[in-house]
């Protein structure tokens, strides 16, 4: 069975740069996120992981109004900012114990990273000029740091997908509203480590905010935000604070 689904992980990867979806270090890195999961959680676990995977390419794929132009193809950066926090807590059940706990943060990882996902790619194409929590006014679409009621809705719905198949598929359906809030607050602490510590970058040349090291063929410039403490780092963060807030709830309760 596990030869079986290394297979299948290797299809994907190897399918989804094809399709331009993942660059080659792109599709390295989902190998190894999926085979890890594949190895501890068997194809319950590869099925929570491509739920993430597949409504997020379709997302993509779909016509946006951004305030610039993102990558197509996913990086490796970006895949493991999504899915590594959940690949090395999946690798921590195997080489630990497989509990309850661990399954309960394995899930929440990919619902925050659903969730997060969903209401950025969301609100870009339905929600609006979002309203930027910091700056305190409306801002351009796909701004990080920025929400809209929209967005946030698909927040919720992008928690509550992957809260509902992992709980059916790894918890017999148990701990399934932890996981969605747990999940959900994931997203909302990536919206605002985006605003306040994210760095945002000035492109010289044409005078565009961007989150971009190179702009129109230029270096761009720090003027906001933690130096180093990019997009990618973001979304890592958000995949670590879900696990911890169920971390949390479970020992409360």
């Amino acid at each position: 069975m596990v030869v079986l689904l290394l297979i299948a992980v290797v299809l994907i990867a190897y399918l989804a740069y094809r399709h331009q979806t993942l660059t080659v270090g792109g599709a390295w890195t989902a190998f190894l996120v999926g085979a890890g999961i594949a190895v501890s959680f068997s194809y319950e676990g590869l099925i929570i992981l491509a739920l993430f995977f597949i409504g997020s390419t379709i997302f993509g794929r779909l016509p946006a109004r951004t305030f610039e132009r993102e990558q197509e193809m996913r990086t490796a950066g970006q895949v493991f900012a999504n899915g590594g926090v959940a690949a090395l807590l999946a690798i921590s059940a195997l080489l630990f114990a497989d509990d309850e706990l661990v399954r309960m943060m394995f899930i929440s990882s990919l619902a925050a990273a659903n969730s997060d996902t969903w209401a950025t790619e969301g609100g870009k194409r339905w929600g609006g000029r979002p309203y930027h929590i910091r700056m305190n006014n409306r801002t351009a679409t796909g701004r990080s740091g920025a929400i809209s009621p929209i967005g946030t809705l698909f927040a919720f719905l992008g928690s509550g997908l992957i809260a509902i198949f992992g709980s059916l598929l790894l918890l017999n359906g148990d701990w399934m509203v932890l996981i969605l809030i747990a999940g959900f607050a994931g997203a909302i602490a990536d919206t605002v480590m985006g605003a306040y510590l994210q760095e945002e970058r000035l492109c010289g040349y044409c005078n565009t905010l961007t989150e971009e090291k190179s702009h129109c063929g230029h270096n761009t410039r720090i003027i906001r935000g933690v130096p180093g403490f990019d997009n990618n780092k973001v979304n890592t963060a958000c995949t670590i604070v879900s696990p911890i807030v169920v971390l949390i709830i479970f020992l409360l309760v």
